[in-house]
């Protein structure tokens, strides 16, 4: 008997935890995204690289720069919210956030790797001219993945940077460095503003 309600319980949790969905994300910690990547913006407009012929046949060293600037954009960005998941799970007393976060990571990883070797491809090859729309489509794919065991407003920022990227590709279009600011910048400061009223700080 004894045995039984254990299994009982233990499908059960299974069972929650297979409908759950993370919703302790941290609005402030995506409120900052927002503005390091703001910053991200300025320091490549004040270099002159917001056209995409500005991004071809760049000096070696002004290339990877560039490349470490948003690489290091991403990865603070990633640890904060992580950061900002963690404590807003302690407080919220939810406890499948760890399990629910990394189902999150995992779910993303695999658009965020195309992207990464993506990058890495056209830095050696010194083309950074579609580096932003091809950015947009792999981190929208990522989040349109996340959103599948986030909150919704999580997907619908990633099919924002999946049309962003998808105009920005178009030839002569002169979008990407908008749009890029607009999905990275705007769209996860109002998205942060968004959680932090909704669900909390």
């Amino acid at each position: 008997m004894q045995q039984t309600s254990q299994t009982d319980l233990q499908t059960i949790r299974l069972a929650l935890e297979a409908n759950s969905r993370l919703t302790s994300l941290s609005g402030a910690a995506l409120v900052a995204s927002g503005v390091l990547a703001f910053a991200a913006a300025g320091l490549t407009s004040m270099a002159g690289l917001a056209e995409p012929e500005a991004r071809i046949g760049l000096d070696h060293a002004l290339l990877w720069q560039m490349v470490l600037l948003w690489s290091a954009t991403l990865l603070v960005s990633v640890k904060l919210n992580l950061f900002g998941m963690l404590r807003r799970a302690r407080q919220d007393g939810q406890p499948l956030a760890a399990r629910l976060g990394k189902r999150v990571l995992f779910a993303m990883l695999p658009a965020l790797a195309v992207g990464g070797a993506l990058t890495m491809g056209f830095a050696v090859n010194g083309r950074l001219d579609f580096i932003f729309p091809i950015w947009m489509l792999c981190y929208g794919a990522a989040l349109v993945a996340a959103g599948a065991h986030s909150i919704s407003s999580v997907r619908w920022l990633g099919i924002f940077m999946l049309l962003g990227g998808a105009v920005s590709m178009i030839p002569g279009a002169g979008t990407d460095f908008i749009f890029f600011t607009a999905t990275f910048g705007a769209g996860h400061f109002l998205l942060g503003f968004w959680v932090g009223v909704r669900y909390g700080w």
